[in-house]
């Protein structure tokens, strides 16, 4: 089925490069990955009236300073 949508100029320059890549037509590409993507099974729980995301009991929490501190981690990684 034939339709048309907007989509920003770095998402379908990706999508180019990757059906270039893959030998397949960029239509093909954007129909698989949103196909894996509304099949995907997400963590999520209904919180009034919302999806949101659950990661479950036991994940950690991810704070300012926990988000810092990987920052630093991966750009010692970097150097």
């Amino acid at each position: 089925m034939r339709t048309t949508v907007d989509i920003r100029d770095d998402v379908l320059r990706k999508v180019k490069e990757h059906a270039a890549a893959r030998s397949v037509s960029q239509g093909r590409l954007i129909s698989d990955m949103l196909e894996r993507g509304f099949n995907a099974d997400l963590p999520t729980i209904w919180e009034n009236g919302l999806l949101v995301f659950d990661p479950g009991p036991g994940a950690e929490t991810l704070t300012l300073e926990r988000t810092l501190e990987l920052e630093d981690a991966t750009e010692d990684d970097l150097d």
